[in-house]
């Protein structure tokens, strides 16, 4: 269960009223996910812009990569990949892999 249905449930089982409609929900849901993007982003490029000075380059820093799979076993059709700046320990860049990245 997740998304309005969830929402539902809580608010039947704590005597609250109805949430919003489905409709408010994808909106409401849609905005989160805007504003959450640029603030990653945001975040990842002041990241990386730390990295350079700390590293005192300007074309190149050292990253170190880490990755999941959305489920164990790597038999997931989703996979999620970050790198992390070597001196200042901060994700620089992520990036999320369909199937068809996977598969390479």
């Amino acid at each position: 269960m997740k998304g309005l249905s969830s929402l539902e449930m809580f608010c039947s089982l704590m005597c609250l009223p109805n949430p919003v409609s489905q409709k408010a929900h994808d909106r409401i849901n849609a905005k989160i996910a805007d504003i959450s993007e640029g603030l990653a982003n945001a975040s990842m490029k002041k990241a990386a812009a730390e990295e350079k000075i700390i590293d005192g380059t300007v074309n190149s820093v050292v990253v170190s990569g880490d990755g999941t799979w959305k489920t164990r076993g790597h038999t997931s059709l989703i996979g999620v990949c970050a790198f992390i700046g070597a001196d200042c320990g901060k994700v620089l860049d992520m990036e999320i892999m369909p199937l068809l990245l996977q598969r390479m």
